[in-house]
Order: structure tokens, then sequence, then C-alpha cells
């Protein structure tokens, strides 16, 4: 399902497709330099899995990002409630 567009972009739901090109970004170093560390494929599969759960509870959260020239998929961008406390959570 969309959820939104722009002239060069497709925010969309998680597709089965968007696995492996996402394990591979969290699998990149240069692309996770600043997360606490690189993911493999079962950690990647286990944060899509966590990510479509949240849009289920919550109704939104991270969406897919798709290029929409070649509708390849680029990352994802969007809210999501932190399951964490920190200084600048509620």
């Amino acid at each position: 399902m969309i959820l939104a567009t722009t002239e060069r972009l497709i925010l969309r739901h998680w597709r089965q497709s968007d696995r492996v090109p996402f394990s591979r970004l969290n699998a990149d170093p240069r692309a996770m330099e600043f997360m606490p560390g690189v993911l493999s494929r079962v950690e990647s599969d286990r944060l899509v899995h966590r990510i479509e759960a949240h849009f289920l509870e919550h109704g939104f959260g991270l969406c897919a990002v798709e290029l929409r020239q070649s509708h390849c998929f680029l990352g994802f961008i969007g809210l999501s409630v932190p399951g964490f406390l920190a200084k600048f959570t509620p």
C-alpha cells in the first residue's frame, strides 16, 4: 500500500522484496556508522518484522522508500514510538 508520494519518491508499506536490499544496507559499515553496529540478515529481517508490527499497533511507523523512476528500494523514513526511555522521551 502506498502511503505518500513525491515527484521522486514513493513511501509505502514494506514488501518481501525489500528484505534483501535492506539487509545489504544494514550490513554496510558506512551506512551503519552511527548505529550500534551492523546487522546480520536474520537481525535485519527481525527489524522489518518489528517495523511492520509497529504499523499494526499504532497505525503509523517507518515506511519503505522507493525511487519512483526505477522502483528501486532506497531505505526507510517515518516516525515510531521509541522502545526505550531517554531524557527526550515522555
